[in-house]
C-alpha cells in the first residue's frame, strides 16, 4: 500500500473550494449542478473560474461564463489568465480546491472520451477531478449511490477510503463492483488483493473474496461502520461490465483510481467510462 497515495489531500488551514471551470459553452454548464451539490456536501465554497488569455473586465465575466448573476448566487467568480488547462490547475492549487468539477468535453466529437483541456487538467490537477458528461444538461443532481469498481489492485484499494468517506458525508450508499475475468496471467502489482478468476461459476469464490475484501478495508479503517456497502459481481471485460452496471443501475457517481497515463492503450477502463457513463466520473490519481 505504501506509495499509493490519493492525489490531492487538502492543505491544512486552507479553505476548501470546489472549482468549476466554465468556458462559456452550453456543454460546460452541465457541470454546474454537480459542482453545487458537491460544494454543499463538502461545506465548501463554489469557485467559478473563466480562463482567458488576458484579463477581462469584471462586469463582463458573468456573461462570458454563460450564467447570469442570479445563477451565480452563492458562488465566487474569478477570471484566470493563461492557457485553459494551466489556468485551471493553477487556480485549484492557489485556492486549495477539494475538487475540480468540469465537463469532460465541450467541443470534442462524442466518440472522443476527453476534450483537450480536460485531458490536460487531469494530468496537471493538484486534486481529484470530477468529469461530467455534457449530455446530462442542467438537471438537478443528487448523490445517492456511489459505484466503486474494484479489481483488488493497490490503486483501487487506495480509492476505497475517499469513495466511502464521500458516500458517508452525502448520506449515500456505496456499491463495490468486482468484475471477474477469465483465467489468465496473475496480477503483477505488488500488494494486489487477488480477485476470483472464473471458469463457469464465478460466484463459487465470491463469498470468500467478499470476506477478504471487507477484512482488508476494515483493517485500513477505509469504510465507516455506519455506511451501507453493497457488493456486486459481474463477469467479462471490466470496461464493458462497469458501463453495463452504470446503465442498468441508478448510479450517481463512479469513482476510479488512475495512475496518470492516458496515451495509447493505457487507462482503457477510465476512457471507456468517461465516454459511455451517463453520470459523473470521479478520477483519483494515485
Amino acid at each position: 500500500m505504501e506509495g499509493n497515495v490519493v492525489h490531492g489531500e487538502r492543505g491544512i488551514g486552507k479553505p476548501a473550494t470546489v472549482l468549476l471551470p466554465l468556458d462559456g459553452t452550453s456543454q460546460a454548464l452541465a457541470a454546474l449542478p454537480v459542482a453545487r451539490r458537491l460544494a454543499a456536501i463538502e461545506h465548501a465554497t463554489l469557485q467559478v473560474v473563466h480562463v482567458t488569455p488576458s484579463a477581462v473586465p469584471s462586469v463582463e465575466l458573468p456573461g462570458r461564463t454563460g450564467l447570469d448573476r442570479e445563477e451565480l448566487h452563492g458562488a465566487v467568480l474569478d477570471n484566470v489568465t493563461g492557457a485553459p488547462a494551466d489556468g485551471i490547475a493553477r487556480a485549484a492549487t492557489e485556492r486549495g480546491s477539494a475538487w475540480i468539477v468540469m465537463c469532460a468535453r465541450t467541443s470534442t466529437p462524442p466518440d472522443h472520451p476527453l476534450g483537450r483541456t480536460a485531458a490536460r487538467v487531469l494530468a496537471e490537477a493538484p486534486c481529484p477531478v470530477v468529469l461530467v458528461p455534457p449530455q446530462r444538461g442542467l438537471a438537478p443532481w443528487e448523490l445517492r449511490r456511489v459505484l466503486l469498481p474494484f479489481d483488488g489492485s493497490p490503486a483501487m484499494i487506495a480509492a476505497v477510503r475517499p469513495a466511502a468517506e464521500l458516500a458517508a458525508r452525502a448520506g449515500a450508499s456505496l456499491l463495490v463492483l468486482h468484475v471477474a475475468t477469465a483465467a489468465g496471467a496473475p496480477p503483477t502489482e505488488q500488494g494486489t488483493l487477488v480477485t476470483p478468476r472464473y471458469v463457469d461459476q464465478p460466484q463459487h469464490e465470491w463469498p470468500e473474496w467478499t470476506r477478504e475484501f471487507l477484512e482488508r478495508a476494515a483493517s485500513l479503517g477505509a469504510i465507516p461502520e455506519s455506511l451501507g456497502v453493497r457488493r456486486l459481481l459481474a463477469t467479462g471485460d471490466p470496461a464493458e461490465e462497469i458501463c453495463r452496471c452504470v446503465a442498468a443501475t441508478p448510479i450517481d457517481l463512479v469513482v476510479l483510481a488512475w495512475h496518470g497515463r492516458l496515451e495509447g492503450a493505457r487507462a482503457a477502463t477510465v476512457k471507456a467510462l468517461i465516454r459511455e457513463a451517463p453520470c459523473p466520473v470521479l478520477i483519483l490519481r494515485v
